[in-house]
């Protein structure tokens, strides 16, 4: 993103320079009115937020969208965990590969009240 230019109608800092006493030329930050980037301009309560952004596209990669992708992958990765551990599959079948999920904590299955834990972190919300 291009930054803000005084020529095409962006305001001014209003700082003066500590050491020379001039007034700062350069264009205020984005949302700031009265500071450019180096004299403490701070962000906007005012920005845009979600698909009202002008930058917002489709909603894929959003903060709550990636939230709940992570939810999922958490949960997807603990059936699988129970389904090996009670011989659902096939024996010596595939894990998935990757990383492991935000949040993933390794359980004992063999310890009913861990499988009890599993079980419930499974139903959705």
């Amino acid at each position: 993103m291009p930054l803000p230019s005084v020529i095409h109608g962006a305001k001014q800092c209003t700082v003066n320079c500590k050491r020379t006493g001039i007034r700062c030329k350069n264009p205020c930050a984005f949302g700031s009115k009265r500071a450019c980037r180096l004299h403490g301009s701070h962000r906007s309560k005012n920005v845009l937020k979600g698909a009202n952004h002008p930058q917002y596209r489709h909603g894929e990669r959003t903060k709550d969208s990636i939230e709940e992708h992570q939810k999922t992958q958490l949960r997807l990765h603990t059936l699988e965990e129970i389904g090996h551990h009670i011989k659902l599959f096939v024996e010596g079948s595939p894990r998935t590969r990757g990383r492991k999920p935000t949040g993933w904590e390794p359980l004992d299955l063999n310890d009913p009240n861990q499988l009890a834990l599993a079980i419930l972190k499974t139903i959705k919300e």
